[in-house]
């Protein structure tokens, strides 16, 4: 016997049948074993489809494990380190009360991970934790990320077409003075952030708030070479420069803190001279300074440094 487990982390297009998307459906099953004859014990085991384990739903099972183990200690703390998004806790929550018996039926229901051990998960502990989940409604979406194809741009409304994958097409107004940068982006990949706007079928149609977009598919020539007190430096794996673009503030930033590069600007034609400017001053700073007037995070940063580039003269 198979069942299917899973739901869409974020919590959307999702009743309280807990429907599980398309690639949970493909991808893990919950296999349950006949139990011996007379036993009060089932047991199962998550894996693939095709009743497979596979590194993947190894990971799959640690993850169940660990949130049942969170709700069995009852404490809301250990419950947000395991499971982060809010409206996922909720609808893992609602899928866990399944597994309380009614009170006073003076039934049990445990889980270890194996025939032996301390249980993760005992249903008269974990009730007081479930029970605070008991709401009609889950968490409303603070954020949400799209990926997506920026498809075309209307010029008139200043209206943007984005295109994720095999979901339906998202518009949204952007504001004129990023107008440029998007131009260069037409038919490239882009990675939306924001406060989501969701439609009667519980998908995403567009954005309320963007709070900042990340290039995908760079446009900016990548650097391989930089120049620092009159020597130039060079590397065999130029550094990519995706931008991120924060929305409100109209700024475009990039960051390599491997690397100890941090850069905002204004103008999207200066950020690639600001990068290389960064190169010269951490080259300067962490990689030609000695090992003792370095604490520990900039050791690591003159080790990446060193071993990403070289002297080309």
């Amino acid at each position: 016997m198979i069942y299917i487990i899973g739901m869409r982390a974020e919590g959307r297009a999702l009743s309280e049948r807990l429907k599980p998307t398309i690639k949970v459906k493909r991808e893990y099953a919950v296999v349950c074993r006949a139990p011996r004859e007379g036993s009060h014990i089932q047991p199962f085991a998550v894996a693939s489809q095709t009743g497979e384990m596979s590194g993947s739903s190894f990971a799959a099972r640690e993850k169940l494990l660990a949130t049942l183990r969170a709700l069995d200690s009852g404490e809301e703390a250990r419950l947000e380190a395991v499971v982060p998004n809010a409206r996922e806790r909720w609808f893992l929550a609602k899928a866990a009360t399944g597994l309380l018996p009614p009170e006073g039926s003076g039934l049990e229901v445990m889980i270890r991970a194996g025939s032996r051990g301390p249980f993760a998960f005992k249903a008269d502990r974990a009730r007081i934790l479930l029970n605070a989940y008991d709401t009609p409604r889950p968490p409303a979406i603070d954020e949400e990320t799209v990926a997506g194809k920026l498809r075309a741009i209307d010029y008139q409304q200043t209206i943007m077409t984005i295109k994720p994958g095999s979901d339906p097409a998202l518009r949204m107004d952007y504001p004129l003075p990023l107008e440029s940068w998007l131009q260069t982006n037409v038919r490239k990949r882009l990675k939306i952030s924001g406060r989501p706007k969701i439609n009667s079928r519980g998908d995403i149609s567009s954005f309320d708030e963007i709070y900042h977009v990340v290039e995908l598919e760079p446009h900016i020539q990548p650097i391989d070479c930089f120049t620092s007190d009159g020597k130039r430096f060079g590397t065999n794996r130029p550094i990519s420069l995706p931008l991120t673009v924060h929305w409100a503030d109209r700024l475009f930033s990039f960051a390599d803190y491997r690397l100890g590069i941090d850069v905002v600007v204004d103008n999207v034609s200066e950020i690639r001279d600001s990068v290389l400017s960064e190169l010269d001053l951490v080259w300067r700073q962490y990689a030609q300074a000695e090992d003792n007037e370095l604490d520990e995070e900039a050791l690591e940063v003159k080790r990446h440094l060193l071993s990403r580039f070289g002297p080309l003269d």
